[in-house]
């Protein structure tokens, strides 16, 4: 949508070495797409597109031109409330979504929504993070995962979760890289469930190894559960 790339233009840094800073974080994107546009003045101007007639028309406009208005799709969307809307968006959009960044930027209020969640998280949720781990796209895949990461963890958190997590393992480092956030993550809440899992033989050996990384980086995971950690990484 032309107003959007002009303000996207008049948003980007002067220089060039935010764009090239976001080159080297996210290779996978080509540079020449990018415009050098920081995520808090993102998410402004994804307020001035919510507040527009032109919302839904900039929803539809799919494939876009320009990385950082992938970015802006993606905070727009987010904020949408009803359910059933965002899925079929999230649909639209996952197959154009070709980098971690813009993936991660998805966490949509509606999956946070008791009302629109009909009071069962796992019930609604699941079934949906399910079909996107069985996707054959690495960044849908890596959405689902980050499904139960972010909003399965605790409503709605079952042990069998974790399973299904490792199983969505396709051999993609990005696919492998949330999987072992998750596991991390898990850790703080359901640390006897997350050791088990990380240490079972269904979990790649990279995946583990990142898992354990994560674990014993984390602020959040105590220096009990770190130091098992480290005792698991001794033994791989």
């Amino acid at each position: 949508m032309k107003w959007v790339e002009n303000r996207l233009h008049e948003l980007a840094d002067t220089g060039g070495e935010y764009r090239e800073f976001n080159a080297r974080i996210v290779a996978t994107v080509d540079p020449t797409t990018m415009f050098g546009v920081r995520v808090p003045r993102l998410r402004a101007l994804a307020r001035e597109v919510v507040r527009s007639e032109d919302r839904d028309a900039f929803l539809a406009e799919l494939p876009h031109r320009w990385y950082e208005e992938y970015l802006v799709h993606a905070f727009v969307l987010n904020d949408t409330h009803e359910l059933d809307r965002t899925v079929d968006l999230l649909d639209a959009l996952l197959p154009y979504v070709d980098n971690w960044c813009v993936c991660d930027a998805l966490n949509p209020r509606a999956f946070h929504d008791v009302r629109e969640l009909h009071g069962d998280p796992a019930g609604t949720l699941l079934p949906l993070a399910q079909g996107w781990m069985a996707s054959p796209l690495t960044y849908t895949r890596r959405f689902g995962v980050s499904v139960l990461m972010r909003d399965l963890l605790g409503v709605g958190y079952d042990p069998s979760q974790l399973g299904l997590a490792v199983a969505a393992d396709n051999g993609e480092y990005y696919v492998r890289m949330m999987i072992a956030w998750y596991l991390a993550e898990a850790l703080v809440s359901h640390e006897a469930d997350a050791m088990a899992a990380i240490a079972s033989a269904a979990t790649n050996p990279q995946v583990r190894r990142m898992a354990i990384q994560k674990g014993i980086e984390s602020r959040r995971v105590d220096a009990t559960t770190k130091e098992a950690l480290r005792r698991m990484r001794r033994r791989t």
